[in-house]
């Protein structure tokens, strides 16, 4: 479906028509053409592979939109050639429009007739670009992604052709910050788990094994991840700790509490699912728990 520019779509092929109509970004106007799809994905794998017709002179990109909702919402794109670059990432802001982020290459390595294949991969807030096989950017998004839906974009008078066009969703992620001690395990193990991985990949930093730092294994698995789980009854620091980095990041977060507890001012606005510690409790808690994570499912999208 174009949304900007003019389009032409075959069996096996796409091609962004170029053309003189102009639109308004980051204080300029050029041509730019943007085509949205049924395919989505929230964490997951994208490519295509891009062929310019011309990049001797003047406005050249083609690449891949992530995280479309509509015209006016916030979205990136991941392209060749845009933003003088021969690789950038860039994120449209409502009332601003297209913003660079980050970018790598000189623009004129790039080459007329020879097809590029593009590759992006998301999981949760970190974002790798590949070209031809070879990772050229790796950024830390600045925010979580409001849609699921994936497009193409491009930019310039000439044509620009995509083919192989692909996008695979993994599992959303969720982490879970939590003391490591009875009873709260079996609270995990019994009510937490269980209902998470109904919709989500769970994941517990005790639970991975291989080398590495706890302390930076933690704010990896943080960035990687869709929704944060946190039982707070104790007042441990490495619980809130998490959950401070999670809320920097802007990733949704769920309060577990025990019934009686006094939640700090400064994470009262948070989802907070208060439980008894109890039989019919834990029927509660199971049954709120999935409700909220539904939610946030269904919150992108």
């Amino acid at each position: 479906a174009p949304i900007l520019g003019h389009w032409s779509v075959g069996d096996n092929q796409i091609a962004y028509k170029g053309g003189d109509e102009r639109f308004a970004a980051h204080g300029q106007e050029f041509p730019i053409g943007i085509l949205v799809n049924n395919r989505e994905l929230l964490s997951g794998a994208c490519k295509v592979d891009v062929e310019f017709e011309e990049v001797s002179s003047g406005i050249f990109a083609g690449g891949i939109i992530l995280g479309y909702r509509s015209q006016e919402r916030y979205y990136l794109e991941v392209q060749l050639g845009a933003g003088q670059a021969a690789y950038c990432v860039s994120e449209f802001v409502t009332g601003f429009g297209w913003r660079p982020l980050k970018w790598a290459g000189p623009r004129d390595v790039l080459e007329a007739g020879r097809k590029y294949a593009l590759e992006v991969r998301l999981r949760g807030q970190e974002l790798r670009v590949s070209v031809d096989g070879v990772k050229v950017l790796e950024i830390l998004i600045p925010r979580p992604l409001e849609g699921r839906q994936t497009g193409l974009v491009a930019a310039g008078s000439h044509h620009v052709r995509f083919s192989n066009f692909a996008a695979v969703a993994d599992r959303p992620r969720a982490f879970v910050a939590m003391e490591y001690r009875k009873p709260f395990d079996t609270f995990y193990r019994e009510v937490i788990k269980p209902q998470a991985e109904k919709l989500y990949e769970v994941v517990r930093i005790d639970e991975k094994s291989g080398p590495g730092v706890i302390f930076q294994d933690m704010q990896r698995e943080i960035r990687r991840s869709d929704v944060v789980i946190a039982e707070i009854t104790p007042a441990n620091p490495n619980v809130f700790y998490e959950l401070g980095y999670a809320q920097a990041l802007e990733i949704p977060a769920i309060l577990l509490a025990q019934r009686g507890g006094k939640l700090p001012f400064d994470i009262a606005s948070y989802r907070v699912v208060f439980y008894d510690d109890s039989i019919g409790g834990k029927s509660r808690v199971e049954e709120d728990l999935a409700r909220h994570l539904d939610a946030i499912s269904q919150s992108a999208g």
